[in-house]
C-alpha cells in the first residue's frame, strides 16, 4: 500500500516549485548543503513543508500564552492537558502513528535485505527484535509528558531507553508546528529508529556484530566522526551513534522517496529530497545550538551522508560513477591497502 497515498498530503501541501527551479539539480548534484538550505526559510513539497524550528517554538509558546490567558483559573495539570489536546490533534496522531508504523516495516524490511555476508540470521533476530520494542510515545493525556513537561514547546525528536529496558520514541509539540512534510517525518524517525540498533545501543546491551565494526572503521576513514583527541567511543564527545542513525536514516529516505519518482516532476522529486534533511541545515535563529558534541557538522550530514548516498543520487539524476557503493560507507566496506 502506497503509506503517503494511505496518510493523504497535508491540507496545506502544495505541489508548487516553491523557492527551487528545475535548474537547480545540477547545482545539487555537485554540493547538497548550499542549495537545500538556501533560499526560502519556508521549504514545500507535495506533501507539506519544513519551516525553522524557531517558528514551531514559538508558534506553541504562543499557543501556551493564550490558553493560560483565555483560563486564569486553570491549574497547570488543565492547561497542559488543553495544549495536549491542542498540539497532538486526531489527525496530527493518526499521521504521526502511520508514518512510524511504516518506517519501522521499512527499518525491518532493510535488516532482512543485508546478505549474510553481513549479519547472520542470529543477528538479524536480534537486530529485528530490538527495533519492533520502540514504542510511540506522544500525549494525549498530557500526563504521559509530566517528566518533560517542556517537550510541548520543542522541536526534538527523542529516542530513549528506560531503565526497566523499555525503548520509546517522544516528538516534541513544536516539531508538529514546524514540519508537516512526509518526507522530513520519514527522515526523522527513521533517524531515531536507527538508535534502537546503532552501534552504542548494541554495546550498552552487549551485543556484538562483526559488520558493525567495518562500518564504524568506514566512518573515521571517511572522516564522518571527527576524531578529536577527547573523543571516547560511544562516550564524550562521540559522533557514531549519531553519524549511524543518518546513515540508515538516508537508506529509508531512498525508499520513501523512491516510491514517487514515477509520481513527482523533477522539481516535486527535488523538493520531497531537500525536505528530508531541510531541519538538519544551520538555524542561526533556533532557540537550540547545533550539537557538535555528538552530531556531525550540519555539512556533513548533508553533503557527505546524504548528498553521497548512491540511491539518493541516482532518484535525483547526479552522476554516481565517482560516489560509487565502492567509495560510500557499507558493511562491506573494505580499508583501502597502504600507500593506495
Amino acid at each position: 500500500m502506497n503509506p503517503i497515498t494511505t496518510m493523504g498530503p497535508s491540507s496545506g501541501a502544495t505541489t508548487s516549485a516553491g523557492t527551487r527551479k528545475p535548474g537547480a539539480t545540477q547545482n545539487l548534484c555537485d554540493n547538497f548543503y548550499p542549495v537545500i538550505c538556501a533560499g526560502s526559510s519556508v521549504s514545500k513539497d507535495p506533501t507539506g513543508s519544513v519551516r525553522p524550528d524557531i517558528e514551531g517554538e514559538v508558534q506553541a509558546l504562543r499557543l501556551y500564552e493564550q490558553v493560560i490567558h483565555q483560563n486564569p483559573t486553570w491549574t497547570s495539570t488543565q492547561i497542559d492537558e488543553e495544549i495536549s489536546n491542542l498540539i497532538y490533534t486526531p489527525r496530527k496522531r493518526q499521521r504521526l502513528q502511520g508514518a512510524f508504523e511504516w518506517v519501522e516495516g521499512a527499518v525491518l524490511r532493510w535488516v532482512e535485505r543485508q546478505p549474510y555476508t553481513v549479519f547472520s540470521e542470529k543477528e538479524k533476530k536480534t537486530l529485528k527484535k530490538r527495533i519492533k520494542r520502540l514504542e510511540l510515545d506522544i500525549p494525549p493525556p498530557a500526563s504521559i509528558y509530566a517528566d518533560e513537561p517542556d517537550l510541548f514547546t520543542k522541536t526534538g525528536v527523542f529516542y530513549e531507553r528506560l531503565s526497566d529496558g523499555r525503548l520509546r520514541l517522544r516528538v516534541g509539540g513544536a516539531y508538529l508546528f514546524s514540519t508537516d512534510s512526509w518526507f522530513n517525518i520519514i527522515f526523522t524517525l527513521a533517524h531515531e529508529f536507527a538508535h534502537s540498533i546503532d552501534p552504542c545501543e548494541l554495546r550498552n546491551a552487549h551485543i556484538s556484530i562483526p559488520a558493525y565494526d567495518r562500518l564504524t572503521a568506514c566512518f573515521l576513514h571517511s572522516k564522518l566522526i571527527a576524531t578529536r583527541k577527547s573523543r571516547s567511543e560511544c562516550g564524550e564527545n562521540d559522533q557514531l551513534s549519531e553519524t549511524f542513525a543518518d546513515w540508515i536514516a538516508v537508506q529509508i529516505s531512498g525508499e520513501a522517496l523512491r516510491k514517487f519518482a514515477t509520481e513527482f516532476d523533477s522539481v516535486q522529486l527535488l523538493q520531497a529530497a531537500a525536505n528530508s534533511v531541510r531541519d538538519l541545515c544551520e538555524q542561526e535563529d533556533s532557540l537550540r545550538e547545533t550539537d557538535m558534541a555528538f552530531h556531525p557538522s550540519p555539512q556533513i550530514r548533508i553533503d557527505q551522508i546524504f548528498g553521497r548516498n548512491p540511491e539518493i543520487r541516482e532518484l535525483l539524476g547526479c552522476p554516481i560513477a565517482e560516489v560509487s557503493h565502492s567509495s560510500y560507507c557499507t558493511f562491506e566496506w573494505i580499508p583501502p591497502m597502504a600507500g593506495k
